[in-house]
């Protein structure tokens, strides 16, 4: 009988903390704007849940978001990365 193979693990990325601030890049804004980390997920995950600040709009939430170490290729169209 075979052993199942391990799931892939996430990379290991440095993670933010609560309260800093990040950029984000989602479908909702025209560019990409400021917000804070309000949640953290779990380690098997990047996604983290912020406040954006879009300029001439209310804020927003984001529950879960991708963060990334650096900003990412414009292919992706929903990320967080360090301001």
């Amino acid at each position: 009988m075979n052993k199942p193979k391990p799931k892939g693990s996430t990379p290991k990325i440095a993670r933010p903390r609560l309260g800093e601030s990040v950029i984000v890049r989602a479908p909702f804004f025209a560019q990409p704007t400021v917000a804070l980390v309000i949640s953290l997920y779990e380690e098997d995950t990047t996604d983290i849940a912020v406040q954006a600040f879009p300029v001439g709009r209310d804020s927003l939430q984001i529950p879960a978001i991708p963060y990334f170490d650096s900003e990412p290729p414009s292919d992706v169209r929903s990320a967080a990365w360090a301001a």
